[in-house]
């Protein structure tokens, strides 16, 4: 289990992708949104954010959001 909790605050998202790309790179070394273990669906002004069962709570997709987004609270706080 990650050190973290992943809050997500979806009406503050804008769809810019850094937490996909943060946490692909962390994970895969690579850039590629679709290799992250965090999604965003843009739908029309809305933004839904979904983690996959093999997110590890790192917490790096919440150190990149510029938007309060998402935010991580430490499992001992949670």
């Amino acid at each position: 289990m990650g050190k973290f909790q992943i809050t997500t605050n979806p009406e503050n998202c804008t769809g810019c992708l850094r937490c996909q790309l943060a946490c692909s790179e962390h994970n895969t070394k690579r850039f590629n949104p679709s290799a992250a273990r965090i999604q965003v669906i843009i739908s029309d002004a809305e933004c839904t954010i979904t983690f996959a069962e093999d997110c590890t709570g790192c917490g790096v997709c919440a150190d990149n959001c510029l938007y309060d987004a998402l935010q991580k609270i430490a499992k001992e706080e949670a």
